[in-house]
């Protein structure tokens, strides 16, 4: 194999510490846009699809000393509103099309703890440090959070909160205890007035109080609270390890459960009130299931130990046909249960390593930029010779030559290293800084010098590139416009990007771009490598080329149902290749606009033990000078390699010929694959016969419906004849 693994670079990822889905359990159909929102310690808060196989399609850059301390989705006429709060006083709004925060709204009542959206999704309850509860009118739309009233203040923190239908507050406190407030009349919100709790003139007033058992030496902590679906039952955890049932209505305790060793952090409830799951720092998920509806008896049904830190996190979602349940915490990853089949289905671990990648290599001078957070390190692969009086006994193949942070509290969004590894750009949310890296004699490190650019100072960018030849800078903002930096003269300008709309006759697709209007941003830039043509693709899945001398749009490919993952130009600088979410490598050309002949005979039919594959392509090389000859494609766990010069073989239908009790058929007894993967995962159970892959019971497993009879495919003729007899 003519790679090699470097294992010196490090992407140092970022504990969960909240965990949202955009829509509530439901018996019907999942919508489209549904997502989940997972938020880290570093500030950051990352948008998954679960629909499309769990891509990640965006991240929300935050801060230094920002964590994400809790996550709330608002759905209101299908708009998507995302809320956080995190270590401050105030409500945190996001702006989903470009990243940035949309509105704050102070509290003023210390640190915010906890948050909950109402069911109705127009009010937000938060939790504060001074013991009150602030209730928030969001009905306003989009950057409306007003004031609404301040509940019943009382000594305590409240740690943890939910909703009681639409005008109810449940908060778990500091002292112990858990106590209910009337937030809302029930006939302001439409709902029976039912009991005198709910009437207008117990609004904002607490209504009922709950204890739980108290620590040896210490208060305890209730740390979450849950109300399920259907409101007659709220759920505790605690600091003691305890998780107890309430009578909703009398406020009396139902059942308690001493199974977890350590504090219960987090809650789960499934759409029908009849499961719950706990988990917290003993690194359990136990689950409780309802034995008796009529008696309202719990049972503690079963646990799993499938993480190998604490637990902070816990989310549920079930539809028709969809249920899942996602934890996270300390270890970093995300981890996909089943909720209808918890203990026997098999659970899945989605890699801490993120699906865009942090690397940017300069391969003229052999340099690799690697970034997180606020920091950039720029590593050398090449042979060094020993220092001079150093410790060193062999010359090192690697070396750290450069290490910059910046002094800005704002996470890092991109980096960018120029062709001749003479400048380093590094963007943020707020601005873009331009670097000069001048080498010492010896080359064992880099000076890094910031060049002074002004017009860059308060320009904010998503992304950024190089052009391969000149030494121009290509940036791209929030609002998804492109900008052009000439470093030399130091001039800006925006280049005429306007995206193409591609028409659809799909209503729910309309929705969908209209509840996410991240969908149009875009993910990826490529450069041919002699400049003359350079790709926009979005997260719709859109792939616009451009001519660079001109900047005119010159061809808009076929719109892939799921955004390119990976985007680069072939060295014949005509070609391109885009593998989609989906796992499809598909090439395209650019002089005659459409696919290329090795496309159109093998994108259908890649291996499935590529297509299969859970962790995403990061990204893609093309080995070759003038034709394309080999894709090296990697993911979080895999590489793999495909051979354009050779086409994917295809198993063809026998011919079978009756006579008497014998059989004949035809059959290929030799191929050459034309792909190989290389995993640290585990192997399917799919066997390799004579280079193609098949079945357990040597059925061909292709992806695609092209069925040859009789005949060679893809030039390939051999005979294997077999007689069978009875």
């Amino acid at each position: 194999m003519d790679f090699r693994r470097c294992k010196f670079l490090d992407h140092p990822s970022h504990s969960i510490t909240a965990l949202a889905f955009s829509h509530s359990p439901s018996k019907s159909s999942a919508p489209k846009s549904l997502r989940l929102a997972v938020g880290r310690a570093n500030g950051d808060i990352e948008i998954w699809n679960p629909r499309a196989n769990w891509v990640h399609e965006t991240t929300i850059k935050g801060g230094r000393n920002r964590s994400i301390e809790g996550l709330a989705w608002s759905v209101s006429n299908g708009d998507l509103r995302l809320f956080s709060i995190g270590g401050s006083t105030a409500v945190t709004e996001w702006d989903l099309k470009t990243g940035l925060p949309l509105e704050h709204h102070d509290c003023d009542a210390g640190i915010v703890w906890s948050i909950a959206v109402s069911p109705d999704g127009t009010k937000i309850a938060a939790g504060c440090d001074d013991g009150s509860v602030k209730i928030i009118d969001i009905s306003g739309g989009k950057a409306s959070l007003e004031h609404l009233r301040i509940l019943q203040r009382q000594k305590s923190r409240v740690l943890s909160i939910a909703w009681r239908c639409n005008s109810q507050v449940v908060g778990g406190c500091a002292d112990g205890r858990i106590r209910v407030w009337a937030a809302v009349a029930s006939a302001d919100v439409g709902e029976p007035n039912g009991t005198e709790a709910t009437s207008a003139s117990a609004v904002g007033r607490i209504i009922g109080t709950m204890r739980v058992d108290k620590a040896q030496g210490e208060q305890t902590l209730v740390w979450a609270v849950l109300v399920l679906n259907n409101g007659k039952t709220i759920v505790s955890g605690d600091s003691t390890g305890a998780v107890k049932f309430w009578d909703a209505t009398h406020f009396s305790l139902l059942q308690s459960f001493q199974v977890h060793d350590a504090d219960v952090l987090c809650l789960a409830g499934n759409e029908s009130s009849d499961s719950v799951f706990s988990a917290g720092v003993d690194r359990k998920i136990v689950r409780y299931s309802i034995v008796d509806s009529k008696l309202r008896r719990w049972a503690n049904m079963s646990s799993r130990l499938i993480h190998a830190q604490d637990i902070r996190a816990l989310s549920l979602y079930e539809s028709k046909s969809l249920n899942w349940l996602i934890s996270g915490g300390v270890e970093q990853a995300i981890v996909i249960n089943s909720v209808e089949h918890f203990m026997d289905a098999a659970f899945r671990k989605i890699a801490v390593c993120p699906q865009r990648h942090y690397v940017h290599s300069s391969g003229s001078k052999r340099l690799v930029a690697l970034w997180s957070d606020n920091q950039v390190k720029v590593w050398s692969l090449r042979k060094f010779e020993k220092l001079p009086g150093g410790a060193d006994t062999e010359p090192k193949t690697k070396r750290l030559v450069a290490s910059l942070t910046l002094n800005n509290d704002e996470n890092i969004t991109h980096v960018a290293l120029s062709a001749d590894a003479r400048y380093l750009a590094v963007a943020t949310a707020s601005e873009v800084k331009l670097f000069l890296l001048l080498p010492s004699k010896n080359g064992f490190v880099y000076n890094v010098k910031k060049t002074s650019s002004p017009v860059l100072a308060d320009r904010g960018c998503t992304l950024l590139a190089f052009h391969p030849v000149s030494q121009n800078l290509v940036m791209v903002n929030h609002e998804s416009e492109v900008f052009s930096y000439t470093i030399g003269p130091q001039s800006l300008a925006e280049l005429d990007y306007s995206p193409t709309t591609i028409s659809s006759d799909d209503d729910d697709e309309e929705k969908v771009k209209t509840a996410l209007p991240y969908l149009d941003n875009i993910n990826h830039i490529a450069f041919s490598d002699d400049g003359k043509y350079f790709a926009l693709a979005t997260l719709g899945g859109r792939v616009d080329i451009y001519d660079w001398p001109t900047q005119s749009l010159v061809w808009t490919l076929p719109k892939i149902p799921v955004f390119a993952s990976a985007v680069t130009f072939c060295p014949d600088n005509d070609s391109i290749v885009v593998i989609s979410a989906e796992m499809k490598v598909l090439q395209f050309s650019v002089s005659e606009k459409g696919m290329t002949a090795w496309s159109r005979r093998n994108s259908e039919f890649v291996p499935s033990e590529f297509h299969n594959l859970v962790d995403k392509c990061c990204g893609v090389y093309i080995e070759g000078s003038d034709a394309p000859s080999r894709l090296w494609l990697w993911g979080a766990s895999w590489m793999a390699t495909l051979d354009l010069s050779l086409d994917i073989p295809i198993l063809r239908m026998p011919k079978r010929k009756r006579s008497g009790l014998s059989v004949d058929s035809d059959d290929n007894s030799s191929v050459k694959s034309a792909a190989s993967i290389s995993s640290s995962s585990t192997p399917s159970k799919q066997a390799k016969t004579n280079g193609l892959v098949t079945n357990g019971n040597g059925t061909p497993a292709v992806n695609g419906s092209r069925k040859k009879v009789g005949g060679s495919t893809n030039g390939t003729s051999s005979k294997l004849t077999k007689k069978i007899t009875s």
